[in-house]
């Protein structure tokens, strides 16, 4: 019985929608709302690789170059979602004559982290150069949201594209405690490997000026893992600053950014 409670309080302790309001009717409205985007504005859609998940939308303001780039990883703990999730967040980068670029990546269990990582790699160059070839980009952002903040500090690290900033949004940077969960069921990794995987254990010296996010009603284990990431940025020397916005959930954190 007590093996048994550990487990289900782990469980819990990584369970975002545990902590949530109504996750469903959020992810629902942000589908609806990056539907809504795409008919009005109507984004290039790039591919890289083989497998169909690994594709992109870039969405380019009006007028002329260059402009500033976001480009985002979205979450659903490497095993949902894909790409369109977040196409709402570009109407406010639009807005700002910025463009906006979703990545999307294959899943587990088909899809190991490390192909994640080199597909949203692809996925930014492949970004870049499109909007390099249309309008011209004087400056890059790169963003990741839950399993996407992991995924887009190993983009970062890969310096294949240089990045003016980083905006990790309720990320973990830790994976080792997840190995225990249910998360991991499809993902079936050895504490060795989530060590491995980990932000917190890797080369944060190489990160450009960060900002990470945490929302409200994150999981207490979530703003654990952010105040200690932060904490490690600046311990090497990485211009980092938290943020903890008020009001918000693992989910519709987005919308309050």
């Amino acid at each position: 019985m007590t093996e048994l409670m550990t487990e289900l309080t782990l469980d819990l302790a990584y369970s975002p929608s545990h902590f949530a309001t109504d996750f469903e009717a959020t992810l629902t409205r942000q589908a609806a709302a990056g539907h809504a985007l795409r008919a009005r504005h109507q984004p290039m859609a790039l591919s890289y690789g083989d497998d169909p998940a690994a594709c992109l939308h870039l969405f380019i303001p009006p007028g002329e170059g260059p402009c500033p780039l976001m480009v985002f990883i979205h979450g659903g703990y490497w095993q949902a979602l894909d790409h369109t999730a977040t196409d709402f967040l570009a109407e406010h980068y639009l807005e700002r004559g910025m463009a906006f670029a979703s990545i999307g990546y294959g899943l587990a269990p088909t899809t190991t982290i490390d192909t994640m990582i080199a597909q949203c790699v692809q996925g930014l160059e492949a970004a870049y150069h499109a909007l390099e070839d249309n309008s011209g980009t004087w400056s890059i952002t790169l963003g990741g949201h839950s399993a996407g903040a992991q995924l887009a500090y190993w983009v970062a690290v890969s310096g294949k594209v240089p990045i003016d900033k980083l905006v990790l949004v309720s990320g973990v940077y830790d994976l080792t405690p997840l190995v225990d969960t249910y998360v991991n069921e499809p993902l079936g990794l050895t504490q060795t490997q989530a060590q491995a995987l980990s932000p917190q254990f890797g080369e944060l010296a190489k990160l450009p000026p960060s900002q990470i996010v945490i929302a409200e009603n994150d999981p207490p284990t979530f703003h654990q893992q952010g105040h200690n990431f932060v904490a490690l940025l600046r311990a090497a020397n990485v211009q980092a600053e938290l943020v903890e916005l008020p009001g918000c959930d693992h989910f519709d954190v987005l919308e309050y950014l």
